[in-house]
């Protein structure tokens, strides 16, 4: 059974779902612009053998706001206190998109406390942006949430965004593989409880201001998964960052799931399980 809990933390509250005990803690840590319910569909099967705790990042979902404190540093103090006085133990690490960056602050932090470290298709090194599809995709959400944050105009208005995909050329947003009614839906949800400053601040750099990954990389001793997605199909980290962040991590393993775009488990749960999975039976 799962349970919605509040954490008072210093600087902000974070809303969170925690797992049954028993077995290992496990921290789910999500993506930009979602919500502890994006790992929802890995929930079944992770709670079987770890205690999970999947926390909202302020800004998001049920979690408190902090005006223009998005930054990477910012969130990984809000994790590192949540570690300290709700995990209370060791733990691995499942990091989605700038979940995974938070998981490398935090892992570089805690090296005695954190076991292991899953990346999960993160930008670990902030080239390009603009680029990219999801600058593109961040800039348009952006200024729809600036005429109306109502989660019924967001629903109404994202399937119509206008996108350049790698593979697909400029097309809407709903005619692209996997964004269907319900998934832009759940979507439209976790962007009406998102602090707007979340975005503005990655889109102007200014959440990536203290991100130096050549050095919190080495920091991270614990063994660490890079699980890339298929740049084919919008995946953030390319096979550029990849060899790069192999070179920077002490202990490194990578796996690119070809097939699966950036949303990862929120597009198709059983690659991911297989891959977190396998990763968790090695850690003992």
């Amino acid at each position: 059974m799962l349970t919605q809990k509040n954490f008072k933390g210093s600087a902000v509250s974070l809303n969170y779902m925690e797992g049954p005990t028993g077995g290992p803690a496990l921290l789910l840590l999500h993506g930009l612009t979602q919500r502890w319910q994006a790992f929802r569909s890995l929930m079944p099967h992770l709670t079987q053998t770890h205690h999970v705790f999947a926390p909202d990042l302020r800004g998001h979902g049920l979690s408190g706001r902090v005006k223009e404190s998005y930054r990477g540093d910012d969130y990984a103090q809000d994790v590192l206190e949540f570690m300290d006085q709700v995990i209370k133990e060791p733990v691995v690490i499942y990091g989605h998109s700038l979940g995974g960056m938070v998981g490398v602050y935090v892992a570089g932090c805690r090296q005695q406390l954190v076991r292991g470290l899953v990346i999960g298709d993160s930008k670990l090194f902030m080239r390009h942006l603009h680029g990219l599809m999801y600058g593109q995709l961040f800039g348009k959400t952006l200024a729809i949430m600036r005429e109306n944050s109502d989660y019924e105009h967001l629903r109404r208005s994202v399937p119509n965004m206008v996108l350049p995909s790698p593979v697909y050329g400029e097309m809407p947003m709903k005619s692209l593989p996997g964004c269907d009614c319900a998934y832009l839906s759940a979507w439209a949800r976790s962007l009406s409880q998102l602090d707007p400053d979340c975005l503005a601040m990655t889109l102007d750099g200014r959440a990536a201001e203290n991100w130096r990954p050549e050095e919190f990389l080495p920091k991270v001793k614990c063994p660490a998964l890079l699980m890339q997605a298929d740049p084919r199909l919008g995946g953030l980290m390319s096979d550029e960052d990849v060899k790069e962040a192999r070179d920077l991590l002490p202990d490194s393993m990578h796996i690119r799931m070809d097939g699966l775009g950036h949303s990862l488990q929120i597009s198709e749960a059983s690659p991911v399980v297989r891959v977190l999975n396998n990763f968790l039976n090695s850690m003992g």
